[in-house]
């Protein structure tokens, strides 16, 4: 399971204003606020259904993650090829 600082960042990515925007301007002034590690900081970075299930970051805010670093994939994802990639079915 990820620490709850991973998660609460995540939670907080789409609640706190202008957090989404702080960390895509200096992700590494927010992962510090945080209190993240180098390893979790890059696992967000990269911002992979891989990435994220290796830290145990929940599927739910894997989701959230997700959308806030790649605004894009909202047009492509289904909650069926999400559980694709997981191993799923």
């Amino acid at each position: 399971m990820a620490r709850y600082e991973v998660h609460r960042l995540v939670q907080n990515l789409f609640r706190e204003e202008g957090l989404l925007e702080r960390l895509s301007r200096d992700p590494e002034a927010v992962f510090r606020d945080y209190g993240l590690t180098a390893e979790e900081g890059a696992a967000l970075r990269e911002a992979s259904p891989a990435s994220l299930a290796a830290l145990g970051v929940h599927p739910i805010l894997q989701m959230h993650c997700l959308l806030a670093f790649n605004p894009h994939i909202a047009e492509a994802i289904s909650i069926r090829a999400y559980a694709g990639q997981l191993g799923g079915s």
